[in-house]
Parts: structure tokens; C-alpha cells; sequence
């Protein structure tokens, strides 16, 4: 509480120019209220300018308070005086200058004691924070430590350790109190490590907050093991501290290598069904095109419209491994970019027209809104263009019939940005993250009346990725949703040239 009254210390460095044009800043507010309150308080010419010096007292510290005094009075006395007082001119100088004197022995003795109280108040500060690092109770907080705790003083030496300590490296504490903590650190890890510590020992408030750091330890008889590790400054009288929580995270590394051998066995498997599915499914759209088309001779009218209804089932089929193969690509780290100069506005307008007649059909209506000038990008069209029509169509499908779905661009200052806004039914916060698994659909009595395999937007945000971008989404149940496209300004085609 003390910190945020500025009872101990002044908000602005004492003894410099920007403190000093504070104070100043602060006399010539009071002056303006002044102005404003001089058909009430006539005869008062200090009443505003006392709390001004009061106020820069307590922001700015002492110096700057006599400062903010000194500039009242020329103040008062070429503003108020001479104009404010309707009394006898033979009155005037003996009551201004007792008004003056006031004033002056008032700031002087409210500066004083604003000095007094701040001294007192440091002086607390210093004595309460000498207790609370007490080695006693401090060691019995590290004791109490769920992680095994390092405490390092400013000379990177280990000053003082829990049980647990000794337990997962293996020391004595005798052994290590006194030693440089990089001891504990394979040679390749040291200097990561050290540039963290320095960080956190360099300055007071320039000091960064807790950080966790990835990092090796070594053991004893010489094992290496992961660890993580969290740093946090301590300030006490006699120096600064930087507290070392430590984790040993074995077991979850091992997890962790288990989960991505599993991922990618997944992958692989989904890869291999893909391509074995693609083979008959290729037959079955060529067949059922030539019955349709009637390409070998007369068909009755209804098997032609069975043979359109098994084209468009599997199209969607092959839709459907196409995403299923894409992401297994990109999880497995297989996918590349076949770069190349893109207009942004002719592929948003082709994707328009391949998603007008979706729109039609379901009563929706589809605006596109684009400046006058948009810059060509360097991208791959390919998949640029599956990301727009996996976001427009998906818009489309979750708009009730008369609802609207805008596309726009636009080139901001932190990149470029293609929205999709809908007034479909909208998602929770929680439903977004669901929304962005692979093979994950939000669950919802409007949802389940929707088909879908739930890789659209898993896949664009994948894709957005892959050219260096990234994928916003807001969302209101029942209001609508915006997707919006940020790929970085490197990717517009003069600037990556």
C-alpha cells in the first residue's frame, strides 16, 4: 500500500528535468482551476495552489515541492491579487503579504512533513523486510517448498538450499552452500542459464517476473537429467537474491517422447488408409461420372441421378481423405509451401463464386468488402486458397437462412489481415479451443444438425502457420463469429523481394 500512496518514495526520481516539469505541470493545473473558481473564492488567491504543493510534494519529493511553491506565488500575485480583492488599495499590500506569508510557511512546513513521514515510512519498509527474510522463517519456507529450492545470492553462489536439494542432486549441503550454481549445469546449458540470473540481478524494476527455464542438471556422480527451472527475484537490505525452483521432469519428457511416437504412428496410419482409400474411390468417382454423363450409351434418368448422387458422395469422400492426408503431412512435418506471387483479390473472388451457390442454396447472403489496392503476396496458392474456402464455406454452413457472411482485407501496420464474419450461431471461449482440434466438433442441439469432420478449421489454422501467420477468432453464441487471416507484412510480394 505504502508503494502505491508514495508515502515512502516519490512516484518521479527526485533531481530529474521530467520531475521538476511535473511539478510545474501540476502548478499550472492549479492555476487553471484557479481561474475557473475565481467568481467563488475571490478573496483566496492560495486556495488551490496549497494543494498543489502538496500533491508535488508527494509525486515528485521535496525539491520539486519547494518548486511548485516558489512558482505559485509569482502566480497568484500576477493573476489573482491584484484584480481578485474588492478593497481599498491601501489594504491590498498588507493583506497580500500576509496571505503570501501563510502560504510560504504552510509549504514549507507541509514539505517538511511530508519529508519526515516518507523518511519514517522507508525506514519501516527497511526493518518489516529485515524480518520477513529472516533466516530462520526463510528457511522454513524452503523447507516447506513443494520443488527442490536454490537460493543465489549476486555473486551466482549458492546461499542457501532445501532437503530436497540434496536429495536430487545428490550433495551434501555442506558440499554446494558457497559454490557457483552453474556447478549443477552440463557446459552447454551455463550460459542460458546465466543470462537469465544476470537479467534478474542487472536492475530493480527493469528485473524481469518469474521465468521458467528448460534446462539439464548433473547429478553427483555425474548423470544428466532434464529439469525445469523458475526463477524469482528476492529484494532484501542487504541485497538481492534470485530464488532457483526446481523440477525434475523425467517422467514427463518420457510421456511426452511417448505421446509424439503415438502422434505419429496415428499419422502414419492415417496416411497409409488415405492413400489405400484413394485408389477404389478414384473408380468410383471416374465410373459414376461416365453413367451420369451417359458417356458409353442412353441411361434411364433415374440411374443418372444415381450416378450423380454416388459422384457427389465420393467427392465428398476424397474431400475428406484430402484433409485427413493434409494433416497428417503437416503433424509429421512433410508439408511444404510451393511459394509463388498471389493476388489476394482474385483469390478471394474465385473462392466467392465457389462458395455462392452453397450460400444461395442455404438463404445466406455473401459480401465481399475490399479497398481499392491490395498488394500482391508471395504464398502458396494452392493452399492460400484452401484456407479461404475451408473459412467460407465453414461460415456459410453455420449461418442460420438469412444471415450474412462479409469477407474483407485490409493491410495494417502489424500485417496483413483477410476476415470472415458470419451471424451464425457463434461459439463459447471454451468451444473455440474444442473448434481448433483436429477430428473435434462443438458439441450443441444447432451443431449436430451439421455434417462435418471437423478438420476445416484445424487445418486453415495449420496452413495460416505454415506462412509464418496466425489464426484469430472471436466469437458470440448466437451473435456470430470472425476469423481473421494475419500473415506478417514480410509476406507481401515487394517486401519478401
Amino acid at each position: 500500500m505504502t508503494s502505491v500512496l508514495f508515502i515512502d518514495h516519490p512516484r518521479f526520481r527526485p533531481g530529474e528535468l521530467r520531475t521538476y516539469l511535473v511539478a510545474g505541470v501540476i502548478v499550472a493545473a492549479a492555476t487553471l482551476l484557479r481561474l475557473m473558481l475565481s467568481p467563488l473564492v475571490g478573496a483566496m488567491p492560495f486556495i488551490v495552489f496549497f494543494p498543489a504543493v502538496i500533491l508535488a510534494s508527494f509525486l515528485c519529493g521535496s525539491a520539486a515541492g519547494l518548486l511548485a511553491a516558489l512558482l505559485s506565488v509569482p502566480l497568484a500575485w500576477l493573476l489573482f491579487i491584484p484584480s481578485a480583492l474588492s478593497i481599498p488599495p491601501s489594504e491590498i499590500s498588507y493583506l497580500s503579504l500576509s496571505q503570501t506569508a501563510l502560504f510560504g510557511v504552510g509549504s514549507v512546513t507541509v514539505v517538511a512533513v511530508i519529508g519526515a513521514m516518507r523518511k519514517a515510512a522507508a525506514n519501516v519498509r527497511r526493518l518489516n523486510e529485515t524480518l520477513q527474510v529472516s533466516e530462520r522463517k526463510f528457511r522454513g519456507l524452503l523447507e516447506s517448498a513443494p520443488d527442490t529450492m536454490i537460493i543465489v545470492d549476486e555473486q551466482r553462489r549458492i546461499a542457501l538450499i532445501n532437503a530436497k536439494t540434496e536429495k536430487l542432486f545428490g550433495y551434501e549441503r555442506a558440499e554446494i552452500l558457497g559454490k557457483p550454481v552453474e556447478t549443477l549445469l552440463p557446459e552447454r546449458d551455463r550460459a542460458a542459464y546465466l543470462a537469465q540470473l544476470d537479467s534478474f540481478l542487472a536492475g530493480s524494476e527493469a528485473a524481469p517476473g518469474d521465468q521458467v527455464i528448460d534446462l539439464h542438471g548433473i547429478r553427483k556422480g555425474g548423470g544428466e537429467f532434464p529439469i525445469e527451472v523458475s526463477l524469482g527475484l528476492l529484494r532484501t537490505e542487504a541485497g538481492k537474491l534470485v530464488s532457483n525452483a526446481i523440477r525434475d521432469v523425467t517422467a514427463r519428457r518420457q510421456i511426452e517422447a511417448s505421446l509424439a511416437e503415438a502422434s505419429k504412428a496415428k499419422s502414419d496410419f492415417l496416411a497409409s488408409v488415405s492413400h489405400e482409400l484413394r485408389t477404389p474411390l478414384n473408380a468410383i468417382i471416374g465410373f459414376s461420372e461416365m453413367i451420369r454423363d451417359a458417356v458409353i450409351g442412353p441411361v434411364d434418368a433415374r440411374y443418372r441421378e444415381y450416378a450423380d448422387d454416388i459422384n457427389g458422395a465420393g467427392r465428398h469422400l476424397q474431400n475428406i481423405i484430402n484433409d485427413i492426408l493434409d494433416i497428417s503431412k503437416i503433424e509429421g512435418g512433410r508439408l511444404e509451401l510451393r511459394e509463388e506471387i498471389v493476388s489476394m483479390e482474385e483469390t478471394i473472388e474465385a473462392c466467392r463464386r465457389i462458395v455462392a451457390a452453397m450460400a444461395e442454396a442455404q438463404g445466406v447472403s455473401l459480401a465481399i468488402n475490399l479497398p481499392g489496392f491490395l498488394p500482391l503476396i508471395r504464398a502458396d496458392h494452392l493452399r492460400f486458397r484452401q484456407i479461404l474456402l475451408n473459412l467460407m464455406s465453414n461460415a456459410v454452413k453455420f449461418t442460420l437462412p438469412g444471415g450474412r457472411v462479409a469477407v474483407s482485407a485490409s493491410v495494417e501496420a502489424d500485417g496483413i489481415v483477410v476476415a470472415i464474419a458470419d451471424t451464425g450461431i457463434g461459439m463459447k471461449p471454451e468451444e473455440i479451443a474444442i473448434a481448433l482440434e483436429p477430428f473435434r466438433q462443438v458439441d450443441g442441439a444447432l451443431n449436430r444438425r451439421f455434417n462435418g469432420t471437423g478438420l476445416g478449421l484445424p487445418l486453415a489454422k495449420a496452413l495460416v502457420e505454415l506462412h509464418g501467420g496466425n489464426l484469430d477468432i472471436e466469437s458470440t453464441p448466437s451473435v456470430g463469429t470472425t476469423v481473421r487471416i494475419r500473415l506478417p507484412l514480410a509476406r507481401i510480394a515487394n517486401a519478401a523481394a
